[in-house]
This record gives structure tokens, C-alpha cells and sequence, in this order.
């Protein structure tokens, strides 16, 4: 078996669905496609800066342990950060209200005051890059298709378990910004349980977050124009830990039978990333018995 020190990547562009500007698709492929010819497809939010990691978190996997994996795909933009900041934004988010777009005040400096691209992105990874990935590499799996989302990233990958549980067959939900719009995705709960039951097989869904994310910083981030008060209040106000077990709890309420959450300790928002992309991968693409 070969193990090369640098993970195999093929890239493509695809047009953006908004009609300017494009995709940048990355794919890192499964060395070994096991016996039957399917390998499960693991699709990266934020892939500009979560594909990589990924991609050789899933390579030793399939190497060191010859355990399962995933061929993995990112979706990135390759613009520069600030750029990329409010790209994501305005695909990631529901439709911001207007009480909602109040309550951000100056952190639109950072992130950008386009929103509500959730639905029209969720059919473009749907209808646009699965069809695309499999096309391009049949040992795509079209039945086995992971969704990993970190911030909002994980508001987007929450938004679409609760409004398309059938889009893909594992959700793993990282440090979502189930805040946004003052906690406005809860109102798609009630809906959920019938979703639900119109599927011939549930979706499976991981939902983690690091255990210092809900700890009052000291210093403003870089980027942010707003106060150390200010930062604070919206750290107390996202309630980033607690809220995880609570939309745990929510989902099997709801009827969803196969639901985890991890909070991970020691970690903050950007320190979890790879504990939870390992654990992730783990939950998704579990060892046989």
C-alpha cells in the first residue's frame, strides 16, 4: 500500500447559483476502494479552510489503521479571508430578520450583511455537486453522503437536517451558531417528526462543540469592530455550550432515533475543529463489528 506524505487532490470549478463567481470543489479520492465499489462521500463546508484537514484526517484512516473512510470534497471560494467571511455568510445563513440584523450590530464589519442563501446552497450541494461527484468518480457513493459544518457552517448543516433530513445520510453538526436570529432555526422543530417519517431510513446526526466556546474573552478577535463588552454579551448570548445538549434533546423529541453530542474539553471554537472532523469521521464511517 502506498503512503504518500502529501494527500492526492483533484480541483474543479462550478458557478455559483447566485449567477457571479464560482466554487472551487476540491476532492481528495480513497486510495482502496473497498469490495463493492461504493466509498461514503464526505462534503466540507468552509472548504478553504477545513478540506485539508479533512482530507488527511480521512488518509490516515485508510492507511494507519485500514479502517473505514471517505472520499472527501470541499467547497471553498478562494478569495482572501475577508472576503471569504462574508461569502459564507450570505450562503450559509437562513433569512436574517430584521431584529435579527439589529442584534448583530458591528459585527456585519466582520461577517458581512448578506444573508439567507441557506435553501438556494442546499440545492446546489444536492442537485449540482452530488450529481457532479458522482458523474466525475462512480465510486461516489450516492446513498452514503456526509455533511461536516463548523459555526455557521454547523447553523447551515442544523438548517438542513431540520428541512431536508433525506439530503444526506450524516450530519455532523460542529459549534453551530444556533443563535443566529435570536435562536430562529428552532422554529423548524415542529415540523420535523413528519419529515421524518416519510423517509425509508433516518438520517444519523453528531452534534459537538468545544467546552470553553461559552467562556467570556479577554481580548477583542481580530477583525471585530465592537468593545470587549459587546463581544462578551454575545458570547453569554449565543450560549454556544449549552445549547448543544438542548438541540440534542430537541432532535430526538422530534423523532430522530440515531443523535450524539460531544462537548469537547479543553477546546475552543477553533481548536475543536479537528477533534471534532476525527470524531466526526469515526461517527459517520464507523468500524464494522
Amino acid at each position: 500500500m502506498s503512503f504518500p506524505v502529501q494527500v492526492p487532490v483533484e480541483q474543479f470549478e462550478l458557478p455559483h447559483p447566485r449567477g457571479s463567481g464560482t466554487f472551487k470543489i476540491s476532492v481528495s479520492r480513497v486510495a482502496q476502494v473497498p469490495e463493492g465499489g461504493k466509498v461514503p462521500v464526505l462534503f466540507v463546508l468552509d472548504g478553504d479552510m477545513g478540506f485539508a484537514l479533512a482530507a488527511e484526517i480521512a488518509r490516515l484512516r485508510g492507511t494507519m489503521g485500514a479502517q473505514p473512510t471517505a472520499m472527501v470534497v470541499g467547497i471553498g471560494y478562494s478569495v482572501d479571508y475577508a472576503e471569504f467571511a462574508k461569502l459564507r455568510t450570505a450562503d450559509l445563513t437562513p433569512p436574517l430578520s430584521a431584529a435579527g440584523r439589529e442584534a448583530l450590530g458591528k459585527m456585519t464589519s466582520f461577517i458581512g450583511d448578506s444573508d439567507g442563501g441557506a435553501d438556494a446552497f442546499l440545492d446546489f450541494l444536492t442537485q449540482t455537486l452530488a450529481p457532479e461527484i458522482e458523474r466525475r468518480y462512480p465510486d461516489a457513493s450516492p446513498t452514503d453522503r456526509i455533511l461536516f459544518g463548523h459555526s455557521l457552517g454547523g447553523l447551515f448543516t442544523a438548517y438542513a437536517l431540520l428541512t431536508r433530513p433525506e439530503a444526506f445520510s450524516t450530519f455532523l453538526v460542529n459549534s453551530p451558531s444556533l443563535w443566529w436570529d435570536g435562536f430562529a432555526i428552532l422554529s423548524q422543530l415542529p415540523g420535523f417528526a413528519a419529515k421524518l417519517a416519510g423517509l425509508d431510513r433516518q438520517p444519523r446526526a453528531l452534534i459537538g462543540v468545544g467546552a470553553k466556546e461559552q467562556d467570556l474573552p479577554t481580548k477583542v478577535p481580530p477583525g471585530l469592530e465592537m468593545t470587549l463588552a459587546d463581544v462578551q454579551a454575545m458570547v453569554t448570548m449565543s450560549r454556544m455550550v449549552d445549547a448543544v445538549p438542548e438541540f440534542a434533546a430537541a432532535l430526538r423529541d422530534g423523532g430522530l432515533t440515531d443523535v450524539a453530542h460531544i462537548i469537547y474539553d479543553g477546546e475552543d471554537h477553533g481548536s475543536v475543529i479537528p477533534v471534532a472532523m476525527m470524531r466526526g469521521l469515526r461517527f459517520a464511517v464507523p468500524n464494522p463489528d
